[in-house]
C-alpha cells in the first residue's frame, strides 16, 4: 500500500486528494491547521495531524515515514492587490506560498523512502512566459516564486520525481463558483499524473491533464 502525506488537507483540492488516493488504495495522511477540521478529513479514512507549514515545529513533530508521496499543497490567495498589499501581507503570501512549501519539503525529505515523488500545488499563474495579464500580480509573483526555489532546489531532492501543478481553474474557496473543474476531476487528472510519473526522476511543470508548462 503505498504510502502518502498531504500538507493542506482540510478542504477544497487537498481534501480532495485525500479522498481520490484513498480510493486508489493509498494510505493518506493530511495536515489541518485547526482541531475542528480533522473530522471532515478522516472522514475520508486517511488519519490527520495538526500542523502549519508556517511553523517548523509542528512540521518536525509529524509521525510519518517511508512516503512514497509528499504532496505540498497548503497556500493561500492573494490577500490584496498589488498597489494596496502591505508588507506584512507581501512576506505572510511569499513565506507561504513559496518559502515555507520548499523548505518544508527539504525538511520532510529523510520521511521520503528513496525514489518517492514530492509535489507541490503551483498555479499555471507562476509561469513567467504564459503570463499576459496584470491581475492578482503578487500571487502570480508568488508562485513563480515557488516554481523557481523548487527548481533550485532540484539537487536536495536527489533522484526522484518533483512535479508542480497546475490542477486546472477549481472550484474551491480560492477559486470561487463559475470556475472550469469541480475538485473531483481536477484531482483524478493529477492523481493519474502522479502515478505516471512515479518512476521518473527529475523536475516537471504540469497541469492536471499532465500538459507540460512553461515556467
Amino acid at each position: 500500500m503505498p504510502n502518502a502525506l498531504i500538507l493542506g488537507a482540510s478542504r477544497g483540492l487537498g481534501l480532495g486528494l485525500a479522498r481520490e488516493l484513498i480510493a486508489r488504495g493509498w494510505k493518506v495522511t493530511g495536515t489541518v491547521r485547526r482541531e475542528e477540521d480533522r473530522a471532515g478529513l478522516e472522514a475520508t479514512g486517511a488519519g490527520s495531524s495538526i500542523a502549519d507549514i508556517t511553523d517548523p515545529a509542528s512540521i518536525a513533530a509529524l509521525e510519518v515515514s517511508g512516503l512514497d508521496l509528499l504532496f505540498v499543497n497548503a497556500g493561500i490567495s492573494e490577500p490584496d492587490d498589488f498597489e494596496t498589499i502591505d508588507d506584512d501581507g507581501i512576506g505572510h503570501l511569499f513565506m507561504t506560498n513559496a518559502v515555507a512549501p520548499v523548505r518544508v519539503a527539504l525538511s520532510l525529505l529523510d520521511r521520503v523512502a528513496p525514489g518517492g515523488m514530492i509535489a507541490f500545488m503551483s498555479s499555471r499563474m507562476g509561469s513567467v512566459s504564459l503570463t499576459q495579464q496584470d491581475n492578482k500580480a503578487m500571487y502570480r509573483a508568488s508562485k513563480a516564486a515557488l516554481n523557481s526555489l523548487t527548481r533550485a532546489k532540484m539537487a536536495s531532492f536527489g533522484e526522484r520525481p518533483v512535479l508542480s501543478f497546475h490542477p486546472g481553474w477549481v472550484e474551491t474557496d480560492m477559486g470561487g463558483q463559475g470556475a472550469d473543474l469541480d475538485v473531483a476531476t481536477s484531482v483524478k487528472g493529477i492523481v493519474d499524473v502522479l502515478e505516471e510519473h512515479r518512476r521518473t526522476p527529475g523536475s516537471a511543470f504540469v497541469d492536471y491533464s499532465g500538459a507540460t508548462l512553461g515556467w
